[in-house]
């Protein structure tokens, strides 16, 4: 894969042109991941669906609902603690400012609150990315090398820092707004709806840094009819679009002592940066 291409989820973890690739991903928001559950499979969208999500998103005027800022916040905060577990497959499509798509990937995620995170893809590489809440550990197999990096500075004024952040100061970095798509069936695309009067209305919450320059100029996440994460959009400073869309999500399972720890081969070089 082309360095120059940075898997935007990951990027935002890591730091800006670390070149990752999307795979199968499992996500847990829980430091308590003992508990089996429910395993809900969602469909996943194709690359022209991604594409046309992608612009509805950032391209139109979405109509912005009376939760701003600390009421959006409050309200985003609620869903999130409450999925205590999150692990899902993701297909990952990245198009460039004029809609061509430039990365495709899939894999997998697995992230716990507060700040852990498991990232692995398996198309078109081989990666590896754990974030064990001190550091985060960047694995690629291609070349048989280990990027150390401080967790701290690594996510640094990212909104995807708030996927895993119980942090009140933290969350005071963003601005965040709950966009309404307006009246619409749930689909794959739009994902989390609401049922008012029989009608499905899709819930989105746009999130934008206060301090202006980082890589991630504004995150959308956007929520499924189970209060599930079922997509997540980043627009970057080169007006470059990454969704995530999520399948086969789970909410409780067990975890694995090993689940944020890398075995690192003799072969291997580590390039620690911390």
């Amino acid at each position: 894969m082309n360095k120059a291409v940075s898997v935007y989820f990951v990027s935002a973890l890591v730091t800006a042109g670390t070149a990752m690739t999307a795979a199968n991903a499992a996500v847990e928001l829980d430091t308590t991941g003992s508990n089996i559950g429910k395993n809900n499979a969602h469909e996943v969208v194709s690359a022209d669906d991604a594409i046309q999500a992608n612009a509805t998103v950032n391209t139109s005027q979405p109509k912005t609902s009376s939760l701003i800022n600390d009421s959006a916040s409050t309200s985003l905060q609620a869903l999130l603690s409450n999925m205590k577990q999150f692990r899902a497959s993701f297909a990952q499509t990245v198009v460039d400012a004029q809609q061509n798509v430039v990365h495709e990937a899939q894999g997998t995620l697995t992230m716990t609150r507060p700040n852990k995170l498991r990232w692995e893809t398996t198309f078109p590489d081989e990666t590896l990315l754990v974030a064990d809440s001190e550091a985060v550990w960047n694995v690629d197999t291609f070349v048989e090398q280990v990027t150390v990096l401080s967790q701290d500075n690594a996510i640094k004024d990212n909104p995807i820092v708030l996927l895993t952040s119980t942090d009140e100061a933290t969350w005071s970095k963003f601005s965040i707004s709950q966009l309404n798509s307006g009246s619409s069936a749930v689909t794959p695309e739009n994902g989390a709806a609401d049922n008012i009067n029989g009608v499905s209305v899709t819930k989105s919450y746009q999130i934008t840094p206060k301090e202006q320059g980082g890589q991630i100029a504004t995150l959308t996440l956007t929520f499924n009819q189970d209060s599930e994460l079922a997509s997540l959009n980043m627009l970057d400073a080169q007006q470059q679009i990454s969704t995530l869309v999520f399948s086969n999500i789970e909410t409780r399972f067990p975890v694995p002592a090993d689940t944020f720890s890398v075995d690192i081969p003799d072969s291997f070089i580590i390039d620690d940066q911390r």
